[in-house]
């Protein structure tokens, strides 16, 4: 197949990058060549893939810009809509795939598109009436389907007609298996966010006086005073913060880590960084939000924590991981990378897309 994948324009899309979204597009399309198809990616300037062609919209530095209260990520997403509209006309390509956090901005102009379209759905929009019902003034085109990234996901959605879902995957061999056998300190690794609980996990480690590392970037200024206030109190000798070092700092933290404490306080479309952790052996601690019971298995891989028992259902969860016997405990850590190897690849994720691509285009043409 021929087929055109636009990509986020924000960061540039290449290996083990951090950000969810532009890993998921890396790995798309390092499965789909890799099954023998021509990929087109869009995409912002510096970023490398195993893609046949990039198209290079923009400097993704100009594209996290803000001036007078707009955020450039709109026009530009919106230029590189119009050249995916030129040139996917022009091309003829069997099927596009939008792989874009802000997918709604490409539908207003779908009706220009003659191939297919499916959009990956990475954020909770059409979980919320009022975006539905303005998206649904766009009028929904017969060319165009809906993936979601977990069965729960799919769930709450909306959108009833031309929906599917298909978890994420990983690349499993860039977060192999630990070889550790002390594990010591819990870690907390997302981006700074009280939507991910970095303040909930340290508040929790301090409570049973356990060691804990939070990692991760502040990369919104918004989330900068919640950082002042919310998190830094709380760090000790013992809960210690430092920012995301890179793609070797966070495969070590995982591994030499006791457990991955994800307290989020949001339904989770999905969690790749989830996954990260239980396919390096490490068991997840998370509130039972979103996507998380599809990835955890409450009692093998982690535990799944009630969101109505707060920080002390986080504490009793880290009691029970604390109340393992070391062979108990290792078993955990071997279920974590049997779940990933079986149920969280790339190489799934791509062949069920490319099955997927292939209902989409019979159903375009009958």
């Amino acid at each position: 197949m021929k087929i055109a994948v636009a990509g986020v324009i924000t960061k540039p899309i290449e290996q083990n990058p951090f950000g969810g979204t532009e890993a998921l597009t890396y790995l798309l399309v390092k499965g789909l060549v890799s099954q023998g198809h021509e990929v087109t990616l869009y995409c912002a300037e510096g970023s490398k893939t195993d893609a046949t062609h990039h198209v290079y919209i923009c400097d993704p530095k100009e594209a996290i810009k803000s001036s007078s209260n707009v955020d450039f990520v709109y026009p530009y997403t919106l230029i590189e809509v119009k050249k995916i509209i030129e040139d996917v006309n022009k091309n003829k390509y069997d099927i596009l795939h939008v792989n874009f956090l802000k997918t709604f901005l490409l539908s207003f102009f779908s009706s220009e598109i003659k191939i297919p379209i499916l959009h990956t759905i990475h954020r909770d929009f059409f979980e919320h009436q009022e975006f539905y019902n303005l998206y649904n003034t766009i009028g929904f085109n017969k060319n165009e389907d809906f993936c979601f990234v977990s069965k729960n996901a799919f769930s709450k959605s909306l959108l009833k007609n031309n929906v599917h879902y298909i978890n994420n995957g990983i690349d499993i061999d860039i977060y192999p298996k630990s070889t550790h056998t002390q594990f010591s300190s819990y870690v907390w690794l997302s981006r700074i966010d009280p939507l991910k609980g970095p303040d909930i996990a340290a508040k929790a480690a301090d409570k049973l006086g356990l060691s804990m590392i939070l990692s991760g970037d502040i990369d919104r200024k918004k989330y900068q005073s919640y950082f002042d206030n919310e998190v830094e109190p709380l760090l000790s000798d013992k809960v210690l913060y430092e920012p995301a070092k890179g793609l070797e700092r966070k495969k070590e933290l995982f591994q030499q880590s006791k457990a991955f404490v994800f307290p989020i306080q949001w339904e989770e479309p999905f969690g790749l960084v989830v996954v990260e952790a239980l396919s390096s052996g490490t068991p997840v601690i998370a509130f039972d939000r979103g996507a998380m019971k599809e990835i955890i298995i409450d009692g093998e891989t982690g535990y799944l924590v009630n969101p109505e028992d707060g920080l002390n259902g986080i504490v009793e969860a880290m009691k029970k991981l604390e109340s393992l016997s070391a062979a108990e405990y290792m078993t955990m850590r071997n279920n974590c990378r049997a779940s990933v190897e079986k149920n969280f690849t790339y190489q799934r994720m791509a062949k069920e897309y490319i099955s997927l691509y292939l209902q989409l285009i019979n159903k375009f043409n009958s």
